[in-house]
């Protein structure tokens, strides 16, 4: 994992590099100082907001992201004790993160974000097509695939600046399950107990995230141009919490009806790769019907009836 992170720190251009490792050590710290002492651990992510503002100034947008993932690895340590939290809540506890990919959009720096994304998008087509004449592309064939490739590059262009908040948010998820990685493995070397697991067939969203979802979808309502990114990221983000718990549920339907893991793993990839929209959307939908109909409560009730 350590090699990992120092691979994207190498590959990432610029200050954001530094993001692969700041961050899970950050997120470790704060989780494993808030599960040993309690609420005092929260002052690490208040120390690191005052000293990422103090090295990098209030209107530099990489290093917000430190502080706001030290504070939900400091909201997975306060709910450590008493067997932790759920898996569906362990999402939850990214709402920080979420929140700040919404508001995002809106700060002073983000036009010049989304265009030095552009340049670089710009510098690799070029790139490209040196690569493509390499490997002996000529005449119509060079011309083709270069029209293609800019087709590519002109939708990159125009949903980049909807859809960078949602793919950072879902970078710094990464970044904060390393962190918790790292965390739990400190926590082995020093001889703690070790930090709670839970399976992925529990996984279940509090019903608070219903609500974003419903704040994304009513600000695309709107229609206001400034409000798309952060309408999108409202959106899309829950809507992924919800494909995984749509997922979750199937599984554990599956597993109740006997069936081996190997072969509904198979089948789950299978449709993913054989129709991703309709994979997508119908354990989207699962998931968000769950939120009322809780189908594995209704299979446990069903099973003790039947028994």
């Amino acid at each position: 994992m350590l090699l990992g992170l120092a691979a994207g720190a190498w590959s990432t251009p610029t200050h954001w590099g530094w993001l692969w490792v700041l961050v899970p050590a950050a997120v470790a710290a704060s989780l494993l100082l808030t599960w040993r002492f309690g609420a005092w651990g929260v002052a690490v992510p208040v120390v690191l907001h005052l000293a990422t503002i103090f090295a990098a100034g209030p209107n530099t947008p990489w290093v917000w992201w430190i502080p706001v993932a030290a504070l939900s690895g400091a909201w997975m340590g306060l709910r450590e004790e008493g067997g932790g939290p759920a898996a569906g809540d362990r999402a939850w506890m990214l709402l920080p993160l979420l929140l700040l990919a919404a508001v995002l959009p809106w700060t002073v720096d983000y036009p010049g974000l989304v265009g030095r994304i552009e340049r670089g998008l710009a510098e690799s087509a070029q790139q490209r097509t040196q690569v493509l004449q390499q490997f002996g592309y000529t005449g119509d064939r060079l011309v083709a695939m270069q029209r293609d490739a800019e087709q590519g590059d002109a939708a990159a262009r125009r949903i980049l600046p909807h859809a960078l908040p949602t793919m950072l948010f879902v970078w710094m998820a990464l970044l904060v399950s390393a962190g918790r990685g790292l965390g739990a493995r400190l926590a082995g070397w020093w001889r703690w107990p070790p930090l709670s697991r839970r399976r992925f067939t529990d996984w279940r969203l509090p019903d608070g995230a219903i609500w974003l979802l419903m704040a994304g979808i009513a600000l695309l309502l709107i229609g206001r141009d400034p409000w798309a990114p952060s309408a999108w990221t409202l959106l899309v983000v829950p809507a992924l919490g919800y494909c995984l718990q749509g997922v979750a549920v199937v599984k554990s339907l599956m597993l109740a009806r006997g069936m081996p893991p190997a072969i509904i793993a198979l089948t789950l990839v299978f449709v993913l790769f054989m129709a991703p929209p309709v994979f997508v959307l119908a354990a989207v939908s699962v998931g968000i019907s769950d939120v009322w109909l809780d189908f594995r409560r209704l299979e446990d009730v069903s099973d003790g009836l039947a028994s």
